[in-house]
């Protein structure tokens, strides 16, 4: 059950970072933090 609920944890963290990559270019603030 702990790992599955890690995979969800990593999985998540890793898709946020590729959606955050596409709306946004590097370098670049993004204006809802």
């Amino acid at each position: 059950m702990k790992l599955a609920l890690l995979m969800g944890v990593i999985v998540t963290f890793i898709v946020s970072c590729f959606t955050s990559g596409y709306d946004a270019k590097p370098g670049v603030p993004k204006k809802d933090q």
